[in-house]
C-alpha cells in the first residue's frame, strides 16, 4: 500500500468504514468496541486487527498517518493528537440513511480508496432507491428497547424504518431521538409490529424486563429486533443496507399474511 496512508480508528463507527474500504496493510488499529457484535456489524473482520482504547498515548506510540474518529467521542484525545501534528478526521454520528453514501466517499478519499468507495456508495444508493416491494401498505412499528426507551424521529433507525416501508409510531407521536415511551401508550396504540431490544451482550438485566412485560406479550405483535442483523443499524455504513433489507422482508411478510387472512 506504498502510497496509501496508514490509519488508526478510535470509534466503532469509523472502524467499520475503515474495514469496508481500507487495504488490510493500511489498518494500524481499531477501537476496542469493534469486536462487539451488538455494536459492530463487521466484528468478525475486526478480530484480525490490534485494538486501542482511544488514548492519545496509543496514537503517539503507533504514529499512524491519519486518525479517524467520531465527533461525539474523545474530544480531548482528538485535540491532543492534532496538537502532535497528526492528521485527525472526525465523522459525525450518522442520523439518517441520506448521509451514509457521503461518509463512504469521504472515507474513501481519506484512505486513498476513492474507486472502491465510489463503487460501494453507488451500489448503496441504487439499492436504497429501488421500489419497496409488492405492496403500498405501511405497517406501524415501535422499536421498544431497554428501560422502555424508543427510537423516535431523527434517529438512524427511524430513517431505516421509513425506507423499509414502515410508519414509526413513536416519531408520529412527536418523540425525537431516544426517549422513554409509556407502556400504556404502546398497548393503546396496538402497532402492527413491536421490535423489542436484544439483551446487551446477552447478559440478563433489569433494564430488559419491561420488554418482556405480559401486556406487551398480549398484543401478539412483539418480536425480537433480532429480525434486524446485529450491529447493522448501530452505525451508518454500507452494511446498514442489511437492516433495510431485513425490514423490507418483514414488511412484505406482514403484507402476505394479511392477504392470506383476507
Amino acid at each position: 500500500d506504498g502510497q496509501r496512508p496508514h490509519v488508526m480508528s478510535l470509534n466503532v463507527c469509523t472502524d467499520q468504514l475503515v474495514l469496508a474500504l481500507a487495504d488490510r496493510a493500511q489498518i494500524v488499529s481499531l477501537s476496542n468496541l469493534s469486536d462487539d457484535p451488538g455494536l459492530s456489524f463487521l466484528h468478525e473482520e475486526a478480530s484480525a486487527f490490534p485494538k486501542n482504547a482511544g488514548l492519545a498515548e496509543e496514537v503517539f506510540v503507533m504514529r499512524p498517518d491519519i486518525v479517524v474518529t467520531g465527533t461525539y467521542s474523545l474530544h480531548t484525545t482528538a485535540a491532543v493528537i492534532a496538537g502532535l501534528g497528526l492528521r485527525v478526521e472526525e465523522f459525525p454520528y450518522t442520523q439518517t440513511l441520506d448521509t451514509i453514501a457521503g461518509d463512504i466517499r469521504r472515507m474513501g478519499a481519506i484512505l486513498g480508496q476513492e474507486e472502491r468507495a465510489e463503487a460501494i456508495a453507488a451500489a448503496f444508493e441504487t439499492e436504497l432507491a429501488e421500489p419497496q416491494g409488492q405492496t403500498d401498505a405501511r405497517p406501524s412499528v415501535v422499536v421498544f428497547e431497554q428501560n422502555g426507551v424508543v427510537l423516535g424521529a431523527g434517529t438512524l433507525a427511524d430513517s431505516i424504518l421509513t425506507a423499509a416501508g414502515f410508519r414509526n409510531l413513536a416519531a408520529e407521536h412527536g418523540v425525537a431521538g431516544m426517549a422513554p415511551y409509556p407502556l400504556e401508550l404502546l398497548v393503546a396504540d396496538r402497532p402492527d409490529v413491536v421490535l423489542t431490544g436484544r439483551p446487551y451482550n446477552d447478559a440478563p438485566a433489569l433494564a430488559d424486563q419491561i420488554t418482556r412485560h405480559p401486556a406487551l406479550a398480549a398484543l401478539g405483535t412483539a418480536r425480537s429486533s433480532d429480525v434486524v442483523p446485529a450491529g447493522s443499524w448501530a452505525c451508518g455504513g454500507p452494511f446498514t443496507i442489511e437492516a433495510v433489507r431485513a425490514l423490507r422482508r418483514l414488511r412484505d411478510a406482514l403484507a402476505d399474511r394479511r392477504g392470506a387472512a383476507g
